[in-house]
């Protein structure tokens, strides 16, 4: 889609360069709608980043990984990947290698072993049985509350995968197509259309229009958002306390759609047109690739998630010589099953690498890269997927220059997963506990891992 307000040369722009959605996808910005205030932006960007907090970037993997195909080698100076994985040796360099973390949660919870991985490797919370919804809230939306970034969107969710099995013994879908949780029982759903997430990242959510018929539809929208607040505000003082505490969540909903539609944040380069619809998968993860990058960029989010695929996927990837469902195939029974196991692993890993190029290749706020500026943590849902090991999980932390020791080093520290959440809680300088039990983080997140904080 075309956005109604472009400037009245675009269509010759169009001809002399022929810029398509294909090649949006491509990552071909030069076509782009420059929005008024980027010289004030590009003026002091050094001391507006210089008081804000690292962005965080949680992307996940799903089915597990296997470790002699994931964990890079260290030599106590550098770290070496695999074959299946060295795309990413490249970011070696700003890498931080993460050994044998024990995901107790997931080992904690019923059957449901791709449901638990996937449901609990960023809250660290036991869900005791599969009735109803009994996660907790996840390390992200902590972070994202807490740090309360003055961005359009406090935190977002996508994730290229397609709704699937959910898992066995009565698991919800929510486990396994949800890792960012807003509280107990409050799964945020991820979109999953590059589409719909580009309208919702520059349209302002004003239904597609633009140019005086988006003014009008805003400043609607706007007061009815007054009119509301007005009457919730008197009814306040009539309420009990649990009745309080439900308004003031409403409230809090409120002033996250008010942000949504006045946000006026520092400008950027916006593509004209945003990613064609109906892409094939592999399309569908490079476009959103892009839209990660521009919306760090733009400063649409500080704290993202994106699962490149949901817990249990069954996709086939056909299009690299895989084409058995990918969890059939982590549980591989022959030589076959297995090379198409390792093609697929080895797709993931230059589909990560992929990404923290565009972000290493975009300036940032503050002078260095996004991907500087950013710590990347890239999470497997659990180690080797034949076995559903959860006591092997062996997450990558990548970028936040200046705050972790992402300089090509390798730390085995045993313990619980949530002990990295724990120490992502320090890095932010947020306080308190938001655990169980007198857990700093989860069920048993009790301290920080040496080594990763600069």
């Amino acid at each position: 889609m075309v956005m109604k307000n472009r400037p009245s040369g675009r269509a010759e722009a169009r001809g002399r360069g022929g810029w398509t959605r294909r090649r949006w996808l491509r990552g071909a910005f030069s076509t782009a709608l420059a929005l008024p205030a980027l010289e004030i932006f590009r003026e002091t960007p050094v001391a507006s980043a210089a008081t804000q907090p690292p962005r965080l970037l949680v992307y996940t993997l799903p089915n597990g990984r296997r470790p002699e195909w994931w964990v890079p080698a260290f030599d106590g100076a550098t770290l070496t990947f695999p074959g299946q994985s060295s795309a990413l040796q490249p970011f070696a360099s700003r890498a931080l290698s993460l050994v044998g973390l024990d995901n107790s949660a997931a080992r904690n919870s019923p059957g449901a072993a791709h449901a638990m991985g996937n449901g609990t490797i960023l809250t660290g919370t036991t869900i005791p049985d599969l009735v109803g919804l009994k996660n907790n809230i996840s390390i992200d939306q902590i972070i994202a509350n807490e740090i309360n970034p003055p961005t359009r969107f406090k935190s977002l969710q996508w994730s290229a995968g397609e709704p699937g099995p959910c898992d066995v013994g009565g698991a919800s879908c929510a486990y396994t197509q949800s890792c960012s949780w807003a509280g107990p029982g409050d799964p945020l759903i991820p979109t999953i259309d590059p589409v719909a997430a580009f309208d919702r990242l520059f349209r302002s959510n004003v239904d597609g229009l633009s140019g005086p018929a988006g003014e009008v539809r805003k400043r609607s929208l706007g007061s009815v958002l007054d009119y509301v607040d007005d009457d919730a505000t008197r009814l306040e003082a009539r309420l009990g306390s649990d009745d309080k505490q439900r308004l003031e969540e409403y409230f809090t909903a409120l002033r996250e759609l008010e942000k949504s539609l006045t946000f006026e944040g520092p400008a950027c380069e916006v593509p004209l047109e945003g990613p064609a619809a109906h892409l094939s998968y592999p399309d569908r993860v490079v476009a959103f690739h892009q839209l990660i990058k521009l919306a760090l960029q733009c400063d649409q989010t500080r704290i993202m998630t994106f699962m490149i695929e949901f817990g249990l996927s069954g996709r086939s990837h056909d299009f690299i010589g895989a084409p058995g469902g990918h969890h059939a195939i982590s549980h591989y029974t022959n030589t076959d099953q297995l090379s198409q196991l390792e093609r697929l692993e080895t797709w993931h890993a230059q589909q990560v690498a992929g990404l923290l190029q565009l972000l290493a290749d975009t300036p940032g706020a503050g002078g260095d890269s996004l991907l500087d500026e950013t710590i990347v943590l890239v999470l497997p849902d659990m180690g080797a997927g034949s076995s559903h090991d959860h006591g092997q999980n062996c997450p990558l932390l990548l970028g936040g220059k200046g705050v972790i020791n992402a300089t090509g080093r390798q730390i085995a520290p045993g313990g619980p997963l949530t002990n990295l959440h724990v120490t992502l809680l320090d890095i932010f300088g947020i306080e308190g506990q938001f655990g169980a039990g007198g857990a700093i983080f989860g069920d048993n997140g009790t301290a920080e891992i040496a080594g990763i904080r600069v």
